[in-house]
């Protein structure tokens, strides 16, 4: 599916993920096309195809490796030199890791609530 045109569905997809993981704009360009690509990539075909810059880019694909949204392979190049190759989770795993994001987020805001809770209370009896 590579450099053709992404199916509703999979745009669907990229688009819940990036916004339900709340991902900057590069790192959500980066994930929309490693889901369309057939193959890993390398930063520099990254760079080139996000048209972002390469520092721009390493950040954000550090990031969505932390988060669990992408793989990277360690890969020897033609000059013996050490390169990483990035591809998209599974979808399974992907949908474990915003659900695990959506639930700490609940659970904050479950925190945050019962310590106003009291307050908001008083003021509701009054």
């Amino acid at each position: 599916m590579e450099g053709g045109m992404a199916s509703p569905s999979l745009r669907r997809f990229t688009n819940g993920l990036a916004d339900a993981l709340r991902l900057p704009r590069t790192a959500a360009r980066i994930v929309d096309l490693l889901a369309r690509s057939s193959r890993q990539l390398s930063v520099k075909e990254i760079v080139t195809r996000v048209r972002m810059s390469e520092r721009s880019v390493r950040g954000n694909l550090a990031l969505l490796v932390r988060r669990g949204i992408l793989e990277r392979e360690v890969v020897l190049t033609a000059q013996r030199r050490l390169a990483y190759l990035y591809r998209l989770r599974p979808a399974e795993d992907l949908v474990r890791t915003v659900r695990r994001h959506l639930m700490k987020n609940v659970e904050m805001l479950g925190a945050a609530a019962r310590r106003v809770s009291p307050r908001t209370g008083a003021s509701a009896r009054s």
